[in-house]
């Protein structure tokens, strides 16, 4: 006897970090996106612009951001979103230690909150990369074992 497979959910608690990294990155580039010149409201600021003016910063952490968002949507329903899933976690871990250091500037008087906020952020990507990276041959199981077994066909007057 076969059973009816249930898709899997969008959001479960395994993926807490994942979905925060995702909102962070996009919060961080909408900010930078709306009207006004965030570069020029404090000095650690200049680094960041050294690099890429505003809107460049804006679109990267909104693309990361949106992408993020697509994989941890899909979750499961394609065999390579775990794949997808750490890699968009280790870009995250990257760009969130880049703004950390871009943030440490203890020249100008002090070190920015930012420096511990972000660090924190690359660290929780990187166990998230951890993370999904052992997903990766739990999900190639798992479609294997689908692809071998396909689901019985619905029996016939059956109206969910």
């Amino acid at each position: 006897m076969r059973t009816i497979r249930v898709i899997p959910t969008v959001y479960t608690p395994a993926r807490d970090l994942e979905w925060l990294g995702a909102f962070m990155a996009f919060a961080f580039g909408t900010v930078l996106a709306l009207p006004g010149n965030t570069f020029a409201t404090g000095l650690h600021w200049q680094r960041f612009a050294a690099i890429m003016p505003e809107g460049a910063w804006a679109g990267l952490m909104i693309s990361l951001a949106i992408v993020r968002m697509m994989a941890l949507t899909i979750n499961g329903r394609w065999r390579r979103t775990p794949l997808l899933r750490a890699i968009c976690a280790i870009l995250g871990s990257a760009v969130w230690g880049y703004v950390a250091m871009l943030m440490y500037a203890p020249s100008l008087g002090g070190i920015q909150t930012g420096v511990g906020v972000y660090t924190v952020a690359a660290l929780a990507d990187v166990w998230s990369a951890y993370r999904s990276g052992r997903d990766i041959p739990v999900a190639e199981r798992v479609h294997a074992w689908m692809r071998d077994n396909p689901p019985a066909p619905m029996p016939r007057g059956f109206a969910p």
